[in-house]
């Protein structure tokens, strides 16, 4: 028996698939806006286009498994008009999900996705050098669905039930018997509250993406994360150096040498804080040495010099690592240690100093500021700072990685040693 329309699966897909392919659309115009939800709306629409993805092989399995109603009769042109339109959307539903996948995937610094947050997505096994390729890929299927072959689909569609007044579109229509009015499928609440629901859902959790903001500790592979990392540990470690001498403050007993404090690695650390299309980035480095010497009664003769190992970076992601480490950002090859010197240091304040001194980072050195804060009990010191460094004035970040508007110049910093004297 020949259907006289599609099958009812088939025809519900086919309009959560529309519904979908235009909340793509959408998505798109906010990828545009850099606010502080950018880095969710990106994972969205990752998500959804592998939903897609899905969706149309279950629709071309439903094709196969399914006799279609016969063609409608019309001139040559435009029957073969309406195959090629037809073979072009399963051609850009695939070939869109699937380039956008080799797009991150080929990325210099690849970011990890997870399927709506659950199903974790591998990704290809490509070169870096076909990024651009797929980039440019991408965005043409975009091109081809949006402005060519939607225009074209609804533009026949219309055509043939207004003008030809013919079955085409209500075949297609869900919720009803064989070939119901356009007005009467659209009244029918079975489909048409749950898609409405749906698409709505959608929409709403990506105006609640805007703006929003992404819990510090969930770090993630970004050219931007690398960039802060590097200006952050240099700070931190200006910072450690400068608490370690506060530490030196708790002696009650004047000394005739000034006293020497050593830092406790386990009650201490160096963070940095920066942010990647919105989403914020924590890291900070394991390995350094400091030589601390600081009495708050002869801040004259206090100084410290903290030595750090950048190759000890550890940003929550080690593909992150290896790209913070190459002569992109720290160089760790040519240069693999940051050195903070400070030695000039004043009091501002009850229990607050100033530590003046030069920041050597990824070859250059310039003046550096840290203030800090300090508290001292008996011979155990515990200094904490918060500081800003920008990456850029020591050339953190080279090439593709000097631009700011999805990586900031300015790394927060936030800084706590805990140091001990005899």
């Amino acid at each position: 028996m020949t259907p006289a329309t599609y099958h009812r699966a088939s025809r519900y897909l086919h309009w959560a698939m529309a519904a979908l392919i235009f909340y793509m659309v959408f998505l798109g115009w906010t990828l545009e806006d850099k606010d502080g939800g950018l880095f969710s709306r990106y994972q969205m629409h990752k998500s959804v286009g592998f939903l897609i993805l899905l969706l149309t092989f279950v629709r071309i399995g439903l094709r196969v498994a399914y006799k279609a109603p016969p063609e409608i009769e019309g001139p040559k042109w435009q029957m073969a008009a309406a195959k090629a339109v037809h073979i072009g959307f399963y051609v850009l539903m695939i070939g869109l999900p699937l380039s956008g996948w080799a797009l991150v995937s080929t990325a210099k610094v690849p970011v990890p996705t997870l399927w709506f947050g659950v199903v974790p997505i591998p990704h290809l096994p490509l070169g870096h050098e076909t990024h651009e390729v797929f980039e440019a890929l991408h965005g043409l299927f975009a091109k081809l669905i949006f402005y060519v072959l939607i225009p074209l689909h609804v533009g026949a569609a219309l055509m043939h039930h207004f003008i030809h007044k013919d079955d085409t579109v209500t075949r297609m229509l869900p919720g009803l018997e064989p070939k119901p009015t356009i007005l009467q499928s659209a009244l029918n609440v079975r489909w048409l509250v749950p898609a409405v629901a749906v698409v709505g859902a959608f929409v709403l959790a990506t105006f609640m993406m805007r703006g929003a903001s992404v819990p510090e500790p969930a770090p993630v592979a970004a050219p931007e994360a690398v960039q802060t990392v590097a200006s952050a540990e240099t700070v931190a470690a200006a910072s450690e150096a400068a608490s370690s001498t506060e530490s030196a403050s708790s002696s009650t007993e004047v000394s005739t040498a000034v006293p020497v404090w050593t830092v406790s690695k386990a009650a201490s650390y160096i963070h940095f804080a920066t942010t990647f299309n919105g989403e914020a980035i924590k890291g900070g480095f394991g390995g350094y040495t400091a030589d601390i010497t600081f009495d708050p009664q002869r801040l004259d003769q206090s100084k410290a010099t903290v030595v750090i190992d950048l190759a000890s970076v550890n940003s929550g992601d080690s593909t992150r690592d290896d790209t913070l480490k190459s002569d992109s950002f720290f160089n760790t090859a040519a240069t693999p240690k940051a050195t903070f010197k400070a030695t000039t240091f004043t009091q501002t304040g009850p229990d607050k100093y100033l530590a003046k001194g030069r920041l050597t980072l990824h070859g250059q050195t310039k003046p550096f500021d840290l203030p800090f804060t300090l508290k001292i009990n008996g011979k155990q010191a515990v200094m904490t700072a918060t500081a800003k460094l920008n990456r850029l004035d020591y050339g953190v970040g080279s090439g593709e990685w000097t631009a700011t508007d999805a990586v900031p110049n300015a790394v927060s910093l936030d800084l706590k040693v805990t140091a001990t004297t005899k």
